[in-house]
Formats: structure tokens, sequence, C-alpha cells
């Protein structure tokens, strides 16, 4: 059995840095979104994502935002079961000074 995660939208409550963060978005250690880069986005702002990822039991989707000087910050995630098929979900990705939203859906495929 096979399933998988539709990743729909990106929102941006609050971002880390001051006005505008860099993002990435992965699934299992591999870069899903953007395909190359990463995503400008601000507070407020909400953004299509559409991708869809296919696994066997769970997922971890990290979010990422890129930072000029070192490593990019590890935002942290979710794990996502193949369970999880309950229609569109919604989940907090926050810390002390961030807060995105990541609505997502999981399908079994046979």
């Amino acid at each position: 059995m096979v399933a998988v995660l539709t990743m729909e939208r990106l929102r941006c409550e609050d971002p880390q840095d001051s006005d505008i963060d860099e993002i990435m978005i992965q699934a299992n250690g591999r870069q899903v979104w953007p395909f190359s880069g990463f995503f400008s986005i601000g507070a407020g702002l909400e953004v299509p994502v559409g991708v869809d990822f296919a696994f066997n039991g769970e997922v971890t989707v990290v979010l990422f935002d890129q930072e000029n000087i070192g490593s990019d910050d590890d935002l942290g995630g979710v794990i996502i079961s193949e369970g999880d098929t309950n229609g569109p979900e919604r989940f907090d990705i926050a810390g002390d000074d961030f807060h995105y939203v990541l609505t997502y859906r999981v399908k079994v495929v046979d």
C-alpha cells in the first residue's frame, strides 16, 4: 500500500526573520518545495504549494529558513502517517519567534 501526501498551502503567520523568510520544505530529507532554491514569504501571506509526495508508513516534513551566513534554520515540522486520511489537515509549525501553517491531505493508493 502506498500513500500520497499532497501539500496544499503554506501560510506565514509570523516569519522568523524581521520581515521575510526564505523558505524551503523537505520530505524525508529531500527538498520538495520549491524544486530548487527558496521561496520568499512574509507575515499574512499564504501560497499554494501543490506538491505530491508518495510514501510508505510515514513521512517527515520539515520547514527550513535559508540563512546567508551559516547553516539554514530548521524550523521544525511534522511526521505524517498514511493513516491521516480524514481530509484536509492543518499543522502549525511554530517556535518562539515564528509561526507557519501547512495545509495537507493524505490519500492511500492501492
